[in-house]
């Protein structure tokens, strides 16, 4: 109790010297959260608000079925109804995988347990956004694109397997029956819930776009990238390691810092690759809450992040080398 009081009373400071950095230089943090706005409003919300509502109300109209790749996926990963949520989060990107688990959830065709276990591979960036925003869009490479998107499906897929844990015998766990009713409201309740989702997607960027200014201009990632680049011995790389730092806040503000950064493409494809796989704390910020009702803790979903990521970079590298 004492130790929560204290954090609580240091976390009240934290947040009053924020609102006193935000008064002493309005006009760059307003500019900052323009540009978190304007990221938000032409390239996340025309391609998200719509697979929101569209996969909301394919999920409801799921049945309890199993098909061979639900059959399949059981045996890979010990999850129920997985293939499914897999191929829709795929098809989405993030942080749809968060999304449609939850509805699963909350359907009762799924438990906390393989919540759990889904997110360890359900949690992955959509193709639209690693072929077309970030291979084509920021690094000017086709082929960079599609290398980032094979290596975050397999990452995606192989990170599941050390997390599947002990098969159990499921069936009959939870109260849902295959009878489908007919629901009058779903198409409201599915652009009302794809609207929330939207606007706390753009509210979580704006914070991480804040996080990132207030970091770079109290010289925190300056300094971090300054001692990385003295222990070893690579100045010339600062601007990279800077990137890498604000990717790991928000990827697609770090890979836009990279692509300006004098390296290799194959040097930038891999570290954007990694960036996405990993997500960065504006990706799981989202999936938190969106996971909010789930039993499912932080330092889980971290370390879930972090073991895709390192799988990633491992076959980024080779496809970088061979195609690039």
């Amino acid at each position: 109790m004492i130790k929560k009081l204290k954090s609580n009373k240091i976390l009240i400071l934290l947040l009053l010297f924020v609102c006193i950095i935000f008064i002493i230089n309005p006009t760059l943090y307003a500019k900052s959260s323009l540009n978190a706005i304007s990221v938000w409003a032409f390239k996340l919300l025309p391609v998200l608000f719509p697979f929101f509502v569209i996969t909301r109300i394919i999920v409801n109209l799921f049945d309890n079925s199993n098909n061979f790749m639900d059959k399949f996926f059981y045996k890979l990963y010990h999850t129920r109804n997985s293939a499914k949520i897999y191929f829709l989060s795929i098809l989405s990107g993030y942080p749809m995988g968060a999304k449609l688990i939850c509805n699963m959830h909350e359907l009762k065709r799924i438990d906390n347990d393989e919540a759990r276990k889904m997110m360890s591979f359900c949690s992955v960036s959509g193709p639209m956004f690693m072929i077309g925003t970030v291979g084509v869009g920021i690094l000017h490479s086709y082929k960079a694109g599609v290398i980032i998107l094979i290596a975050n499906i397999l990452a995606s897929l192989l990170n599941g397997i050390l997390y599947r844990g002990k098969i159990a015998n499921k069936q009959n766990n939870l109260n849902y029956s295959g009878k489908k009713e007919y629901n009058p409201n779903l198409l409201f309740e599915s652009v009302y819930d794809g609207m929330q989702s939207i606007l706390m997607v753009g509210g979580f960027i704006v914070i991480s776009f804040l996080l990132i200014e207030i970091l770079n201009n109290l010289l925190v990632f300056p300094t971090i990238a300054n001692a990385f680049c003295g222990l070893f011995n690579c100045k010339q790389n600062y601007n990279v390691i800077l990137s890498c730092l604000e990717g790991m806040i928000e990827m697609t503000r770090g890979i836009i810092s990279l692509s300006s950064s004098p390296v290799s493409l194959c040097v930038k494809t891999i570290i954007s690759s990694v960036l996405i796989a990993f997500g960065g704390v504006s990706i799981l910020m989202q999936s938190l809450s969106f996971l909010s009702k789930l039993n499912i803790s932080k330092r889980t979903m971290c370390l879930q992040k972090f073991t895709q990521a390192l799988i990633c970079l491992a076959i980024s590298v080779p496809l970088c080398l061979i195609f690039l």
